[in-house]
């Protein structure tokens, strides 16, 4: 009975030193992002009792990026931005020692708390921009990167009802901090809707999908009309037919764009200034990115 006793004692009197001397990370504490810039943000919730401090430590793989004490007083919150792995050394994680010196100079205490990154590590990739448009009897799907991080492939999908399948790979640039182009022709035939996705993979397996782009069917473009065609200079002309929310743009063959207006059913645009000769006048579907061109001429 007396043994009992005194290990209840013991135990009583050793939660007591650790809760006065140690500092406490929370279950909460985690990695998030990546933001714009593809970093990441670690941010601890620690619970405390008078100046203590973490000896906090972040790696990527077994490399250390970053060493340091972080002072406490306190409950709190501490945030840190702007991490990320260098290329192809693995996911982030935050090892986090109590100590019960306010700069890490007491002895360590109490458990250490091991945050990993978020989903594993960050994202493959950062799309800036997906686009899928319709020429004739081809689908023209171009998309940009604002960074890649061990990336392996992108994974080109269609569907023509609710069932995507791969119809075709482009290999990435894997590593790259830097804006990336990339490009791939999809021969279609289809009558009605198509739906186009890009899956992102990275070296693991790991993988993300971009947002689902629709083009019409190949005999369903718009019936569009420009009149009068020829138009004389210093004039108007009409643009009918097409979407509501198309824009509509007079370019010359050099692809210079000279005038511009947004589609409300029937818009008239301007001419004055254009000079005599041929002209394009390219509408574009702002939904599904369908492009119509169309010749016009302006003689007086």
């Amino acid at each position: 009975m007396k043994k009992i006793l005194f290990s209840i004692a013991m135990l009583v009197l050793t939660t007591a030193a650790f809760s006065q001397n140690c500092v406490l990370a929370l279950p909460t504490s985690s990695f998030s992002g990546p933001g714009a810039d593809g970093k990441y943000t670690l941010t601890i919730n620690y619970l405390g009792s008078g100046a203590k401090s973490f000896n906090r430590v972040i790696k990527c793989g077994t490399q250390i990026i970053l060493d340091d004490c972080l002072a406490t007083s306190g409950d709190g919150t501490s945030v840190l931005n702007g991490l990320s792995c260098p290329a192809g050394i693995g996911s982030l994680m935050a090892i986090l020692t109590p100590h019960t010196g306010s700069i890490c100079n007491g002895s360590a205490c109490g458990p250490i708390v091991i945050v990993t990154g978020a989903a594993g590590g960050p994202l493959p990739v950062k799309l800036s921009s997906f686009s899928a448009i319709r020429s004739k009897q081809v689908v023209a799907l171009n998309w940009n990167t604002e960074f890649e991080i061990d990336a392996k492939e992108f994974v080109l999908e269609r569907a023509e009802g609710n069932e995507f399948r791969s119809v075709g790979t482009i290999k990435s640039s894997g590593n790259s901090s830097a804006k990336k182009s990339y490009s791939f022709n999809d021969k279609n035939e289809n009558a009605g809707n198509t739906y186009y996705r890009l899956k992102n993979v990275d070296l693991n397996g790991r993988f993300t999908y971009s947002e689902i782009r629709t083009v019409k069917g190949i005999g369903s473009a718009p019936d569009v009309t420009v009149f009068p065609n020829p138009a004389r200079s210093n004039s108007q002309i009409s643009v009918v037919g097409a979407a509501a929310n198309s824009s509509i743009q007079l370019l010359d063959f050099s692809g210079k764009v000279l005038k511009s207006m947004n589609n409300n059913s029937v818009n008239s645009m301007d001419l004055s200034g254009v000079k005599n000769g041929t002209y394009l006048i390219r509408i574009v579907d702002k939904t599904t990115n369908e492009v119509v061109n169309k010749k016009l001429t302006i003689s007086n």
